[in-house]
């Protein structure tokens, strides 16, 4: 590897993990969602500081060609993402079925509510 290519992927690397950490501190992302992109972003800075991690990752995948078990292990890192990501939708697919219905039958209190006032009335 190269060493404009190396120090290229190092800053790129850093700066990534920087702006993570900014878009936590100024809690435009939960921690919680945050931690899988601080290991990724962790992760891509160990492999631009040390590159031979990839090919020791391939030797144990018995994977012939390094860029082959990098792309395999990005493959992996983005489906864990991706199914992390289902489970938050999913879970706020059913608070906000819950907040729906919850306000429906306030709305109908309500309603209920103002009948029984106008009737009083007249």
């Amino acid at each position: 590897m190269s060493s404009t290519l190396r120090t290229t992927l190092i800053i790129g690397s850093i700066l990534f993990f920087v702006f993570i950490i900014n878009m936590v501190r100024t809690k435009k992302l939960e921690l919680k969602y945050a931690l899988i992109w601080i290991l990724t972003s962790l992760s891509f800075i160990i492999m631009s500081i040390f590159p031979e991690t990839v090919f020791m990752v391939a030797r144990l995948l018995e994977v012939e060609v390094a860029a082959n078990a990098l792309f395999l292990c990005i493959i992996f890192l983005l489906l864990l993402m991706v199914f992390a990501l289902t489970v938050a939708v999913s879970r706020h697919a059913d608070r906000i079925k819950k907040l729906v219905q919850e306000l429906a039958l306030l709305k109908a209190e309500l309603e209920d509510k103002d009948k029984a006032s106008e009737n009083k009335d007249h």
